[in-house]
């Protein structure tokens, strides 16, 4: 067997450095529940956002909540449609079907969008979504399966890999398995473009820009930049 963690910090900061850089200030972060994964996502999206904010000058706000389960829940519906009502502009679901109670939310806002998480999820709400912070599933189990078969099972069989942007996957050449996507059919940002996204990549990549995976406290943001804990961030 072999073990694959993913850098789920790095696509969620992706995810919300886009959404700022898109002309978004007020920010909602509707986790499943305070486990690490989500954890991660949450912490990096909001240390984006905050980036993002710094470099504009602009002030962005984030309501942050867990809904207490991977599943919608009356009280995540209730949550998300007063945030709407009260000027929220994108929400992060992030945690299995909890982004059922955002999409249900969101109705309460001509305007409102929402993220995605995990895989590319632009297709379960096109008018809606404008991206989802992605982690590689198939890109690492493809990866795995070339190793396989070139003999090389031993680089990676007992072992646990923590991929991210610019990974090494055995002796693989170094890939990237996180990050938002960038097709032309998934690219629902209207000023914030690919080539700046690409740029972004690259510097994290290269560990010019570095992501606080820590979940052990709430990551640090500059005055740009407001967080309301309701949930608190570890649950």
């Amino acid at each position: 067997t072999a073990c694959v963690l993913y850098q789920e910090h790095v696509s969620g900061y992706l995810a919300g450095y886009a959404a700022v850089k898109d002309g978004y200030t007020k920010l909602g972060f509707c986790g499943g529940m305070a486990v690490p994964a989500v954890q991660r996502f949450g912490s990096g999206f909001i240390q984006g956002a905050d980036a993002a904010a710094s470099e504009m000058n602009v002030q962005v706000s984030v309501n942050y909540y867990y809904a207490g389960a991977f599943a919608a829940t009356d009280d995540a519906t209730a949550k998300m449609k007063e945030w709407y009502q009260t000027g929220t502009e994108v929400v992060f679901a992030c945690g299995g079907k909890v982004y059922q109670s955002v999409a249900e939310g969101v109705k309460e806002k001509a305007d409102g969008k929402w993220i995605g998480v995990d895989v590319y999820q632009v297709s379960v709400d096109p008018e809606r979504i404008i991206t989802s912070a992605t982690k590689g599933l198939r890109e690492s189990v493809t990866s795995a399966l070339e190793l396989h078969y070139a003999s090389k099972w031993a680089e990676i069989g007992g072992k646990t890999a923590n991929l991210g942007l610019g990974s090494k996957f055995g002796s693989l050449e170094a890939r990237n398995y996180v990050g938002v996507p960038t097709a032309d059919r998934s690219w629902g940002f209207k000023t914030y473009k690919k080539a700046e996204c690409e740029a972004l990549v690259a510097k994290l990549a290269a560990g010019t820009i570095v992501v606080s995976g820590d979940v052990t406290k709430a990551p640090t943001v500059s005055a740009k930049t407001t967080v309301n804990y309701i949930s608190g961030f570890a649950g």
